[in-house]
């Protein structure tokens, strides 16, 4: 039967349909194993309770938890058909929302984004934030009038994998991606409560610690990743909506990662103005300018980035580091 806490009085089937827009099939959601004993899918209210979100935010979650129950729903809630966003919306680590450690109770907070400029302004965020801060600050700005847009593109270790080494005491994976699940699951409700406006100005959420801090040996999990120019809209169509500035939010520095600076170039390249700021630096966003990146628009900088990365068979990055004697 469904959590007391988060029931289903709509009748959400049990199990969900492949993710809209993707090859990843459906899944039976079971009963899982959790840190709070075993249920069905969903988060208990104590669960909510020790999340450390926002106190409007964390009222509307456990008004709507309940409606929260399947992979659809709650990767409808970050990309609804409505919003002019979300056909860049990235659907590949939604689909492991089935994974009881998706569950993990969120215990970052957001910042004060206060200074953010009102969404009339029509300027366009990229929150390049490590961990869940990226998810927790998006719905921050959501609560101000933005359309969070995760552009999270890797997947995360196995469910059932030891997540250290029991030799080393290293991470198994590159890139702990547990948090940002556990962060988007818990996130959807209140996201989906604030009815955002369709044209609602986007805030594309990244993973700072994307591309990882080691090199991967045998029977790790290389779940390392890049942003590619693709991964957002050109500037011309940013512009064409009214995005007139692009605002940079990072976290220990201000320089952009070698990835996205490709991205920024591109649209400072197309007449927007660029800005950046500190998450842990209580000062307004300062106008900056990117030089060209290396290999800067060459037919084959897509590829050079991607070098040494491995694929996920259903999309996305990740897969485990072969044994050399297995070959490969």
């Amino acid at each position: 039967m469904p959590s007391a806490a988060c029931s289903n009085p709509k009748g959400i089937a049990s199990s969900s349909p492949g993710l809209r827009g993707t090859s990843y099939p459906g899944i039976t959601v079971g009963t899982s194993a959790t840190l709070n004993g075993l249920r069905q899918g969903g988060l208990t209210i104590g669960e909510i309770a020790g999340a450390n979100f926002l106190p409007e935010v964390q009222i509307a979650l456990v008004r709507t938890c309940h409606d929260m129950t399947s992979r659809q729903e709650i990767f409808s809630a970050w990309a609804p058909d409505a919003s002019l966003w979300s056909r860049w919306a990235k659907p590949v680590l939604f689909a492991h929302l089935d994974s009881a450690l998706s569950q993990i109770p969120v215990r970052e907070s957001a910042a004060d984004l206060n200074w953010a400029p009102p969404p009339a302004e029509k300027a366009a965020f990229v929150l390049d934030l490590p961990g869940s801060e990226g998810v927790l600050n998006g719905i921050a700005l959501a609560t101000m009038g933005y359309r969070p847009v995760p552009l999270y593109n890797a997947i995360p270790l196995p469910y059932g994998q030891r997540l250290l080494d029991p030799l080393s005491n290293v991470s198994v994976a590159a890139v702990d991606l547990l948090p940002i699940l556990s962060a988007l699951r818990t996130g959807a409700a209140p996201l989906a409560q604030l009815n955002l406006p369709a044209d609602a100005p986007p805030a594309f959420l990244l993973d700072a610690n994307r591309r990882g801090t080691r090199k991967m040996i045998p029977d790790e999990f290389d779940n390392r990743s890049v942003s590619f120019t693709t991964d957002f809209p050109s500037g011309t169509f940013l512009y064409a909506q009214g995005i007139r500035q692009i605002i940079l939010l990072q976290k220990a520095t201000l320089e952009p990662q070698a990835d996205l600076a490709h991205t920024l170039r591109r649209w400072q390249d197309a007449g927007l103005a660029l800005r950046r700021a500190r998450l842990d630096v209580a000062e307004p966003a300062q106008p900056f300018e990117i030089p060209k990146p290396l290999w800067y628009r060459a037919m084959f900088q897509r590829a050079l980035a991607g070098l040494g990365l491995r694929r996920a068979r259903g999309g996305g990055f990740g897969a485990w580091v072969p044994n050399s004697s297995a070959g490969g």
